[in-house]
């Protein structure tokens, strides 16, 4: 029944049908209504019944005169709607019947067993709203002055056995509602109008002017309930999806599940949410149980791949909603059959979810009946639609900014063709989390890899930049020493001719080349035994001035030493470098877009790179041999492209470098597995390992006789077995057809590395000068 008034209102509220009367008589009066709708007798028949003139205190005398107020109440209330709407006619402000329709009795006044009704403010909000509401009614109708405020009232009226509700907004009509004085009417100045419009919104300021027993409400209030359960319920489940996570968490979607059972007016209704991600399909929530050996499993995803030729499927291509009367018979679903019989559906109405044009995923109800949903539920569920996608869009916004946390977290940056496997498994990691289980990141391993590696090293390139430090400290020693001699010219000291000659002595030793420990023993002593004395012997005249500001204009002032030779060998390794690493990683690029693969470079005096082909690399694995030569080809085409890259560079660069470049060709495949703890791939399996033994150490491997095995202009190809040379001769061949490499090509045995026996080798020149890669290499790199 209706929620009991909760008390407190403070103003005295009668019943009474004379404001209706008074404006009957007005009306027929003026001739302002064509025809007298109440018939002649009416009014005559109410002045003969002095029960209903005036107050009316006891609310029982309304039955003995009911068909007489029934006929004054058609004036507010059609008729022909009697069976049909709920309304009433309540005592102004208190809400207590005199008078309702049948349907607004069942609702509110004698609802069935087991219906609760309540309403959707609580007692002080209720109360609140209508002191203020009755303070402006009697400043509107007493002193002139119009002042509004409507507060939302609804009823709502919920089924306890099935959970629904039905949501009605009340619609209130105070015209036949009048306020009066009680005793002496209170006169309000112009300060006291101004002091109630400031505080208007605050009854208990207004009462100090206005006390509410100095007022009274007499009449009825025309009352009428709307039902709006379905705009109360989109409204409701908007403001629940604005929150993303409530699609993803289990409390958060039941309440959802609430709703659209209110929605869709069925308390079995069962929800689900599924999205895509990449070319996962993943159920983000579901309103029942699901079988840890269905199709989603634990994880609550799946390969997109396990759903061709499905329902899903079609959906996810049309794009329209679809509506199954029963799952048992649909073909679509056939590998789904078990798992929603299990859940007790038997219809089931699916809508996809499409973001700007593209299908994220899709909202399914399901219910336990055959063939329940018709054309009226097609309609509401495609004004679900737009919610839907948005929340699902947003769901999915932030399961990537989870997703690469975690990744980054666990494994810093990772390589973008290798991204994939790892978005899954911290997908899976955050499913098991939200299910409360608490485990480490799977493990990441790609089976069946073949490596691609080659270097291109800047040839002695330590032996360079040693005798660059050497030269870099011998003028160093030569500047101070000039001071020092100057000084000792001027003023000839012991001291100083002592401290001349363990400059001249350190200096000399340098030609004998760079030892371990004399960089930074030179910059002491020069620091605090040369340095430290220039305050002193600047004292003595212009000419050792003059040589202690040339040694502080060649000095670096943030090294401390002389900085010319290294500065200029620096510059060139940069300079190779990066016209080096530009143009490997444009080419790489080029060939990502062919066959996705991961790929590692690292600089140092040079470059190396390495990279992993394999079907377990690409997320459909798509890998065949015919890539693998094609890598290969492609490999030995670039390491040509650097090394052409590396000589037309020789006239930019202030020490002209000389690149060696070399490939180690291996056959086996391996695995690779991700070290978590050290944020990185490495081969995984001790027979694996050989591989990586003899990356290390190729850059020391040398043919007979003790020449090295890399040589300025060539490219030396490392092997060990048959059908890698094969493979590579055939290789060679085409390119020497091309006019990339020279004819000769040199077939070696490598000596003995620590631990490697039996590597040989194919050594042959590049045509520098030839045309054809001149303007392959040039056009790539310049992007023409």
């Amino acid at each position: 029944m209706l929620p009991k008034d909760p008390g407190g209102f403070a103003f005295e509220c009668v019943l009474s049908l004379e404001p209706l009367i008074e404006f009957v008589r007005e009306k027929l009066s003026s001739g302002r209504w064509p025809a007298n709708p109440v018939g002649d007798d009416l009014l005559a028949r109410l002045d003969n019944t002095p029960e209903l003139r005036g107050a009316i205190q006891d609310l029982e005398v309304l039955k003995k005169h009911q068909g007489l107020l029934l006929r004054l109440m058609s004036l507010v209330f059609p008729p022909v709607a009697w069976d049909t709407e709920a309304f009433a006619a309540v005592v102004p402000f208190v809400l207590t019947p005199v008078m309702a329709s049948p349907q607004f009795e069942e609702l509110f006044i004698n609802p069935p067993a087991g219906k609760v009704v309540r309403r959707n403010i609580d007692d002080a909000t209720f109360l609140y709203g209508r002191t203020i509401k009755a303070y402006m009614f009697i400043l509107d109708s007493l002193y002139g002055m119009d002042q509004r405020m409507d507060y939302p009232l609804a009823m709502v009226v919920r089924d306890e056995a099935t959970g629904l509700e039905r949501h009605f907004a009340i619609q209130l009509d105070f015209r036949f509602v009048r306020p009066e004085p009680v005793g002496e009417p209170i006169v309000l100045s112009e300060a006291d109008l101004q002091f109630v419009r400031e505080n208007i919104t605050a009854p208990e300021a207004l009462r100090s002017l206005m006390p509410p027993e100095r007022f009274r409400l007499t009449g009825f209030t025309a009352m009428k309930a709307v039902e709006v359960t379905v705009f109360e319920t989109v409204s409701a489940l908007s403001r629940d999806l604005i929150d993303q996570d409530t699609v993803m968490s289990r409390a958060g979607f039941l309440r959802l599940q609430e709703r659209l059972r209110t929605y869709f007016g069925r308390g079995d209704l069962v929800a689900g949410v599924a999205a895509m991600h990449q070319d996962q399909v993943i159920l983000l929530n579901v309103g029942c149980q699901i079988d840890e050996d269905s199709i989603f499993g634990q994880s609550h995803q799946a390969p997109m791949e396990q759903f061709k030729g499905t329902l899903f499927d079609k959906l996810s291509q049309d794009g329209e909603l679809v509506v199954v009367a029963d799952v048992a018979t649909e073909p679509g679903l056939a590998e789904f059959n078990a798992e929603y019989i299990k859940s007790n559906i038997r219809s089931l109405m699916i809508a996809p979810l499409l973001y700007q044009g593209n299908f994220i995923g899709s909202l399914e109800v399901g219910l336990p009946e055959v063939d329940q949903f018709n054309p009226t539920d097609m309609a509401l569920m495609t004004q679900l639609q737009p919610l839907f996608t948005v929340a699902v869009k947003n769901a999915l916004n932030d399961l990537d900014k989870q997703i690469q946390a975690v990744i980054k977290q666990q494994c810093t940056a990772v390589h973008p063709s290798v991204e994939w496997r790892f978005e899954q498994a911290a997908l899976r990691h955050l499913a098991g989390r939200r299910q409360g289980r608490s485990q480490p990141m799977e493990p990441i391993v790609f089976n069946e890899v073949y490596p691609l590696f080659a270097s291109s090293d800047i040839r002695d390139s330590s032996r360079q930049r040693n005798q660059a430090i050497a030269q870099d400290l011998a003028r160093h020693m030569d500047l101070g020493l000039d001071v020092v001699r100057r000084a000792h010219e001027i003023k000839p000291l012991p001291i100083l001719g002592e401290l001349a000659g363990r400059i001249e002595r350190r200096r000399n030793r340098l030609e004998g080349g760079l030892k371990t420990g004399d960089e930074t023993g030179l910059a002491d002593f020069t620091r605090y035994e040369v340095e430290s004395v220039f305050d002193d012997l600047a004292k003595q005249g212009p000419k050792v001035q003059e040589a202690i500001a040339l040694y502080r204009e060649e000095v670096d002032p943030h090294l401390g030493t002389v900085y010319h030779q290294r500065r200029r060998f620096e510059k060139s390794v940069s300079l190779l470098n990066e016209r080096m690493a530009a143009y490997l990683d444009r080419e790489e690029a080029a060939m990502q877009t062919e066959l996705p693969h991961y790929y590692e470079r690292h600089r140092t005096d040079g470059l190396d790179h390495l990279i992993y082909l394999g079907a377990s690399l690409s997320p459909n694995g798509d890998f065949s041999r015919l890539h693998l030569s094609n890598f290969r080809l492609w490999q030995l085409m670039v390491t040509c492209g650097l090394a052409w890259h590396g000589e037309q560079l020789k006239k930019q660069m202030p020490v002209p470098l000389d690149t060696a470049h070399l490939i180690f060709i291996q056959e086996t495949p391996l695995n690779i597995r991700f070290r978590y703890d050290e944020k990185r791939f490495d081969v995984d399996g001790a027979y694996d390992v050989r591989h990586e033994i003899i990356r290390s150490r190729l850059d020391k491997a040398v043919i007979s006789g003790g020449e090295r095995l890399t040589q300025p202009g060539k490219i030396a190809m490392v092997f060990s077995s048959l059908e890698e040379v094969r493979e590579m001769r055939r290789h060679v061949e085409h390119l020497q057809e091309q006019g990339f490499l020279l004819q000769e090509v040199e077939r070696h045995e490598l000596e003995d590395l620590p631990g490697v026996r039996g590597l040989k080798a194919l050594r042959v020149g590049i045509n520098l000068d030839g045309e054809a890669l001149a303007r392959r290499a040039r056009s790539f790199f310049e992007g023409d």
